[in-house]
Parts: structure tokens; sequence; C-alpha cells
């Protein structure tokens, strides 16, 4: 046959099985000619069906292995006829899951459904070994001419059309005969009833799975309908659709071995029913198999990649080159920018070419090559949908783990933030003005709240519209949908520097992480968490900083929206800090199911009951992670779970609920490191009342201490505290005094109070020797001692180490107690005075310097104006003289 002619053939049926290829041929219209392709053998009838010339293939002399079989046919078929838009593949040994929805008899169609694949090819072997399916390629969607023809096929006027289709064609005794006393014994009109058509995922693999109660399960797990063989070798960048006749599990008896003949004779006529219900226009303007793009596979044990060159131009199709290279050889890797976008729908792609052939791609991706193409010059870049191969599931994990690497090791990251409105052009604008007035060195040295950024923003003289319409392009820029995609954080936060990108031009991202700050505008948490981890002042500050466990990460971005589950934690995997050892990794064979369990067992360290699985999603389980987390912790408490084992349990939890305080002698009995990973999670949830934290005073050496500095308790929280301790317990004051130290910032609110006790000396020993108090004499300490009997006073000016401050208004409140104001006089005659310039000296040298002059021995320290000035170019001298020496500096802060 010559070329031309043979490139009139636009739709192939791949029948490996004789009986199904000798049903297919009996269905055809009309017979062109017959022939044997080579070199695989395989038969080959020329027809047609419809409006349609059709190549037939199949019926091979011998098929031992009927996957390998149909791989050689169909490469001699597309060779042969390189104009096929259409391709149909009849499975082999379709079994359903006992549990399923199909039965034997039944069509089981392999069409995509949502993000579901039409077929998943598998390896038997890894499935078997490890309880699961072991899934390798899915295969490409069926042409867009094929999936509509599909979905008028499943209406209701298409299935009566199906069911007079097969009622006619079974009335032909010479395809189906009837067998007397078999299941299928009825009448012809009643067929359909018992001959279901199904829609869903075909799961294929060279060879069986033997354990059927396995296949069962991963039916169910995974959303397959059937398990079949004839796909299983597939290119999986081929858009054949494969439908199945589902058989029966044994062939034991003959009407097992009927309905295995019928099943299969009941999907060929399905496939030709469906060849001739496509629309013949439409068909002709597919791409051929021929033309459409392939992916050649790479080494998956080294750190591999492509790269895309985006040729110059402004034609349309958009044109691009794939080639590639590795991410642990420095030679082979050229300059490149990563791309950050969101997918957007899926459901009207767009065409671009690639390494000459034909591929289609989101609207979303599109509009941004088309932004990012330059007019007479070639851009490389890194596109996750361009530079892996989607169909190639080990690959996508693969790249999924190189991905931070991938980002971090780009020039630059253009974040395509898509079509924005004019509002937003007007600030890229402002921004390009306001860039030239910014002073040089300023993103290097001003953090992120410096209100210099604002006041640079003020200079370019906006008025009150203009700078409405500035506000109005910031959040016409917040509203986009890559703020909201799971992957944009891990692209964003390895990024070296990156760049926004818009219909209306670009933007440092340095810069546009400090919009909100300059224009004074509150944008939505997520997008703010977003712009603290862009490149520039604001990353060092954000909560990029802090820890950032997988189960924090989790919990912070449940929000977040990923189209694949699974990528809700493959998505931060790179940015976790308790990943460096990859306890999980991205692997797409396993289903949502799979790694939730997988997650479960890593967090809590148990593997995931049959009643918290049950419909659980990961979705689900991202919002309960404080629920379950707190939950299991109680649960471990009351055990005996060892200190060690609750450390790591801890380690690994995010945030968590309120754990009450009658829990937290089982956690400090595990030792202070629980107690310390604990309050890192739980403590700005943890309410105690005085009488809990005296109890806590009393417990081992560094804890209260400990709970002191993580749990936000207020200082009257903790001096009603200390004293429910002197008042209750009195005799056992010095027992735990010793392993108990006041911080510095209540002892002077304790000092008071014991002024005010009748037990005041007593308890200003304890205060002054027992705890070793190290603390400043404020003036109101020293006033409120005046009123205090001539003990305290005498004992708390004998042993302070901090001096008591006699200042003027002191001997004016204690000129009604005559003997201590004569004390008080007697003192202060004492006294020199502390010359001005040694003053403002000390002001200078630092707070210990001028603590130290205000406590020397035999001197007095007033404040003079002098004085005072110097303090107010220094606040740690105004705010220590505000506490010692409060009346006078109150009495020159009125003059100023």
């Amino acid at each position: 046959m010559d070329p031309p002619e043979r490139r009139k053939y636009h739709m192939a049926i791949v029948a490996p099985l004789r009986e199904d290829y000798a049903t297919a041929k009996a269905l055809l219209h009309s017979i062109h000619s017959e022939h044997t392709l080579k070199p695989s053998g395989a038969e080959c009838t020329l027809g047609r069906i419809g409006p349609h010339d059709l190549v037939l293939v199949g019926n091979a002399e011998a098929i031992a292995d009927v996957s390998v079989s149909v791989e050689k046919a169909v490469t001699d078929l597309l060779r042969e006829y390189p104009s096929i838009r259409a391709g149909f593949l009849i499975g082999v040994g379709a079994k359903a899951p006992r549990g399923g929805i199909a039965r034997p008899g039944d069509v089981v169609v392999g069409s995509p459904r949502g993000l579901e694949p039409g077929v998943v090819q598998f390896d038997a072997s890894r499935t078997t070994i490890h309880n699961r399916l072991s899934a390798t390629y899915q295969m490409s969607r069926p042409p867009s001419v094929v999936q509509s023809a599909i979905a008028s096929l499943a209406t209701p006027s298409g299935r009566k059309e199906w069911e007079r289709y097969l009622k006619n064609q079974l009335s032909k005794a010479a395809l189906i005969p009837y067998i007397p006393g078999s299941i299928r014994e009825q009448d012809v009109g009643d067929v359909n009833i018992s001959t279901k058509v199904l829609y869903g995922k075909i799961a294929s693999s060279p060879r069986p799975l033997e354990n059927t109660d396995l296949l069962d399960k991963i039916g169910s797990d995974g959303k397959v309908l059937c398990f079949e063989h004839a796909a299983a070798n597939l290119r999986a960048q081929l858009p054949f659709l494969t439908v199945c006749g589902i058989t029966p599990h044994s062939d034991s008896n003959q009407d097992d071995r009927d309905i295995s003949r019928r099943a299969g004779k009941f999907a060929a006529m399905y496939t030709m029913f469906l060849a001739s219900e496509i629309n013949g226009v439409k068909l002709g303007e597919q791409h051929a198999f021929t033309d459409e793009f392939g992916y050649e596979p790479f080494d998956l044990e080294r750190p591999g990649f492509r790269l895309v060159r985006l040729q110059g131009g402004s034609q349309l199709p958009i044109e691009c080159h794939v080639f590639q290279a590795y991410l642990d050889d420095q030679e082979s890797i050229i300059p490149y920018e990563a791309l950050s976008y969101a997918w957007g729908e899926q459901n009207t792609p767009e065409e671009i070419k690639m390494n000459g052939k034909h591929t289609s791609v989101t609207t979303s991706l599109h509009d941004a090559l088309c932004h990012l193409r330059k007019p007479h010059e070639d851009r490389i870049l890194w596109v996750d949908a361009l530079c892996i191969d989607q169909s190639n599931i080990n690959e996508r994990g693969h790249q999924v783990r190189h991905m931070g690497e991938i980002y971090g090791k780009a020039d630059n990251v253009v974040i395509w933030l898509g079509l924005v409105d004019s509002n937003a052009g007007f600030l890229i604008s402002a921004i390009d003005k306001f860039k030239h007035v910014v002073p040089p060195g300023a993103f290097r040295t001003w953090p992120r709240e410096d209100p210099r950024w604002r006041e640079q923003w003020h200079k370019l003289g906006l008025d009150e519209p203009d700078l409405s319409k500035s506000v109005s392009g910031l959040r016409s820029f917040m509203n986009q949908p890559w703020f909201t995609r799971v992957w944009i954080l891990q692209e964003v936060a390895n990024a070296k520097k990156a760049m926004i990108v818009c219909n209306y031009g670009n933007i440092h991202a340095k810069t546009f992480a400090l919009l909100p700050q300059i224009l004074g505008v509150e944008v939505d948490a997520q997008c703010q968490v977003v712009l603290d981890i862009m490149p520039g002042p604001a990353k060092l500050s954000s909560w990029w900083s802090q820890e950032r466990n997988l189960c924090t990460l989790l919990w912070r971005f449940r929000g977040c929206q990923a189209t694949d589950p699974r990528d809700r934690v493959f998505a931060l995997l790179g940015m976790a800090s308790d990943m460096t050892d990859k306890t999980i990794q991205a692997d797409y064979s396993k289903d949502e199911m799979i790694v939730t369990e997988d997650l479960w067992r890593y967090l809590f360290d148990e593997e995931l009951s049959i009643d918290d699985s049950d419909g659980m999603t990961m979705k689900d389980l991202q919002y309960e992670l404080p629920r379950l987390s707190t939950q299991l912790l109680q649960e471990k408490l009351e055990d005996t779970t060892s200190a060690d084992s609750m450390e790591k349990f801890l380690s690994r939890q995010g945030k968590m609920h309120n754990l009450p305080w009658e829990s937290f002698p089982d956690v400090i009995k595990r030792g202070i490191k629980v107690v310390e990973v604990l309050l890192n999670r739980n403590a700005s949830l943890l309410q105690l009342t005085p009488v809990d934290i005296a109890q806590l005073s009393k417990s081992k050496s560094g804890f209260f201490e400990l709970f002191l500095q993580k749990c936000p308790f207020s200082d009257e929280a903790v001096i009603a505290a200390w004293w429910e301790i002197l008042e209750a317990q009195p005799d056992d004051m010095k027992s735990f005094a010793g392993n108990i130290g006041i911080p510095n910032q209540f002892a002077p609110k304790i000092v008071l109070r014991a002024l005010k006790q009748e037990t005041g000396v007593p308890t200003l020993q304890l205060l002054l020797e027992e705890w070793d108090l190290n603390m400043e004499i404020t003036e109101r300490v020293t006033r409120e001692a005046i009123t205090a009997d001539m003990p305290t006073l005498m004992f708390l000016m004998n042993n302070s180490k901090s001096k008591l401050q006699i200042t003027n208004r002191v001997l004016l409140n204690a000129k009604h107690k005559t003997e201590v104001y004569e004390l008080l006089l007697a003192k202060r005659a004492e006294e020199a005075d502390v010359s001005e310039d040694e003053a403002i000296q000390a002001i200078r040298d630092g707070p210990s310097a001028l603590n130290a002059l205000l406590d020397r021995p035999g001197t007095n320290f007033r404040v003079t104006q002098r004085i005072f000035a110097a303090a107010r170019k220094e606040k740690h001298a105004l705010d220590i003289l505000r506490k010692r020496r409060a009346s006078e500096v109150n009495v020159l802060w009125k003059r100023r």
C-alpha cells in the first residue's frame, strides 16, 4: 500500500486474543484488505466502521506474553500507519475485585475520572511484596474526541443506543451462541440487564496477581475496577483507550469458560460501537499519535533533571526544546530559571511544541510561557509540567525529592501570578519609581519593620486616589490562586533570588514582600506566610527561622490547596526540619490512604487503627493534628512510655490543645528534656493557677525556671504563687529555697509584698540570704521600707546588695516617723554627692557602670538637669534612673 493510502487510516483497534479479533472483524461494515505486520507477526485487517477507515490488529499465532505481543504489534502499527489519531485496546484476562462493582460479563472502560487515570501500569512482584499497588506509569488520557464519545454513550440516551446495538448483534448466532443451562440463558431482550458498562481505573501488569485476597484489597484501596495484562508494556504517552470484559476468577467449569469468552466479545462489541460513534471531522483535527511528544527516560539513580529551552519568537504555537542535565555535574548545568506558577484548570488545554512534537499544557502555563518568551532570544527554564514525565510515577517521586535543590540552584525563580487588573499595573509603575528613592544597601541592612521603608514610599508624593489604586493593586496580586497552592512554599523558600511576573510587568520579590508594610495593608494570613519566606529582609525574622518540623508545617499550611491530595505532604518534605533523613519520601506509587498511614505511623509511632482510618483523607488528618497529638500524649502519659520514647514522640508533634495541669506530674517524671519539648508546643495554652505554680516550684531543680521561661505567666500570678508557698508552708521555706531562684524581674514586687508582712525580717532574710537575691532597690521599695518597722528597714539597709536611695521625696515621706527620719538624715549626711561628670561617664559606660555608681557606699547620686539630659540619650540609663530615683526624674521630665 502506498504511503498516502496508509495515511487515511486514523483509527486502530488492537485485539490480542483470537476470539476478540474475530468478533471485531465480524462487526466491520466492510473489509478492504488483510496482511501481516512485520516483524511482530500480528494479523492486520483494514476495513471500515461507520464513517472511519480502521486498522484492526491482533490474532497472533502464539502469545507467550500478551503485554510484549501488544507492545510489538503497536510499534509495527504506528510505523506502517503513522496517521492513527484514536486507538483502542481490548484487554486480556480482566479480573474484578470480588467486593467491587464490576461482575463477570461486565464491560469496564479505562476512562479517567477526575484526577484518577484510566489505566495504571504496575509491578505485580513489588505489589505482592509490599501488599499494595506498586504503580509504575499512568497512561495518557485518550484524545478529547474519544472522551466526548464515551461521555455521550454514558448518558441515558447513549445507553439505550448501546443496548439496541448489543441486542442486534447478539441476535446474530455467528457471534455469540446460547449455552443451555448457563447463567446467561435468558431472553435476548433482557441481556442489557446483566451486562453493565462501567467507567474508571484499570490496572495492568505483565503477569497476573496470584493472590486473590490481595487483588481484592488493592482494588478497594486504589479504586481499581479491574486488573488485566494487555496494556502493561504500552508506552504511557500513547493515548490508547483500554476496554475490558470481566472474566471469572477461575475457569474451573464450563459456565466460567463461557462467561470468559462472552466477556471478551462484549468488550469487542462495545469498542466497535464506540468507534463508530466518534465524530469523523473532529477526529481529523486530532494530532496523530506519532506526532505527540514523548519523554526519553533518564537514570533515576542520579540527581538527573531536564531543562527546557523556550524558543524566542512571538508567533503561535510556542516552541520548546527539552534536554537532560544532572544536578551533581556542574559542567552540564547551564544557568537556568525555575518557574513557580499555579497549574490551573486542566480541562481546557492549550497546545505547544516540544522537540517538534505536539503536547498540551494548561491555560495558566501557556499564558506564562507567552509572557516569558523573548522576541529574539531563547530562555532556559525549569518547568515542572514540561521537565517531568508526569506519566512516569517513579520519575515524579524522584523529581519531587530533588525539587528543593532544583529551585535552590536556579539563578532566578520566576513567580508567575497570572493576569491581574490595571491597579496592579499602576502599583508596578509606582514600585519602579520607589526603587530609585531607596538608598543603596537598604535591602541588606533594614529589617522589614523599619519605618524608613514607608518614609521612602511617601517620598513618591502619591495623592489619595493613587494610594487607593496601589492598595487595590496589592489586593489584586494577593487574590491570585498562586498563593493558595501548597507547592509554591518550597519553591519560594529555596529561591536565592525571585521575580514576581504578571501581564503588566515584573517586581523583585524582596520588594514585593515588603508591600503590605509599605502600604500599611494587612493581608490574608496565608499570603503573609508566603511573603515572609521570599528572598529579602523579611525572611530572616519570619517563621522560617523557627521550628518547622513536618507536623508543624502540616498544621500551618492546612488551608493550602493541592490538586493531588498526596502533595499536601510531599510538597512540605523539602522544608521540614525533621526530614533530613528522608524518613518519608515522595512516592506516587502509593495511594492517598497508604501515604496517610505512613504519615500517621511517623507522627504517632503507631499504626492507624480502623476506627481512625475510616474515610480519613490527608486533609482530614491535617485539620485533626492538634486534637490527635494531645489525645495520644495523654494516652502515653497514662502508660509506661519511657522518657526517650516520649521525647521522640513530642519532637514530632506540632501545635497541641490545652493539656490539663493534672497531667504534668506524669510529664515531669520523664525528665526535664521531655518537659522542655512539650512546653515548646503547649506552653501558650497552659493555664496554671497560683496554687499550680506554687506546687510546680517545689519540683526538681531547673523545672520551675523552665516553666517561667517557656510559659506566659503574668507577674501577678508568679508573685501570688510565691506567697502561696510562703504563707502555706513557712516551715518548709528553707527546704525548697535552695532549689528555687527568683528572677530579677519579680524581685522588687516580692520585696514590696514582704515589707507589708508582719514577719518582714524573717521573710526578707530568706529572700536576701537564702535566695541570694540580686535586685535593684527602687525608690518605691525604699519608701515602702520606711512604712515598715525599724528592724525591717535596718535589715534591708544592712543586707541588701543594692543601696537604698535617699532622695528628698524619701526624706519627706519619713518625716512623720521621727526615728526613721533621723536615721535617714544621718545616713545622708555621711554621703558625698557624686559629681555630674562622673555620673555622665557612668551613663555612657552602660547599665552595670551606672548601677555600680548608684550602689557605691558613702555616696549620694542626685539627678541634675545635666545628668537627666545625658540619660535621655541612653534608654537604659533613663530606665534605671526612673526606678532608682523616680521622684527626681519625674520633676525634671515635667520641666523638659
